[in-house]
């Protein structure tokens, strides 16, 4: 099963692999707080600038993610082992977004868990809770 989860709640047993998806370092993260830390599955730092400062929305961010997921080749690799280890395992994905706002941690476990989502018109309604509305003051 692929979880999700805030880099800053606490580690839990039931978390299984604990598998960090950022780009940069985390502020105030132990490395004990996490399994692995795989940048190749992180947005680049331009993209993740743009959507920070509202220059993109939400769908437009997931598409030029995937894009960047499918031109950069390790995020691609990394997305095939994750999904082997998966069948087996439990495996959480952390970034440093609070539970309920979007973030690629969403998009990523859907792509993981179904890498045909990666080329198709498909945007997650995103939730740490597997199941929670998207809030209706997110811009989709």
């Amino acid at each position: 099963m692929i979880k999700t989860k805030s880099i800053y709640k606490p580690k839990e047993p039931w978390d299984g692999t604990r598998i960090l998806v950022t780009r940069f370092y985390p502020r105030g993260v132990k490395k004990a707080h996490f399994d692995r830390w795989i940048k190749d599955l992180a947005p680049s730092a331009e993209l993740l600038r743009k959507y920070k400062s509202n220059s993109v929305t939400w769908r437009q961010f997931a598409a030029r993610f995937k894009r960047e997921l499918r031109d950069g080749g390790a995020g691609l690799q990394a997305v095939e082992s994750l999904r082997s280890e998966a069948v087996d395992l439990d495996i959480t994905l952390l970034c440093y977004e609070p539970e309920g706002v979007p973030c690629h941690r969403h998009l990523l476990r859907e792509i993981i868990a179904d890498p045909s989502r990666l080329t198709a018109d498909f945007v997650p309604e995103y939730s740490d809770c597997h199941g929670r509305p998207v809030p209706r003051h997110v811009a989709r």
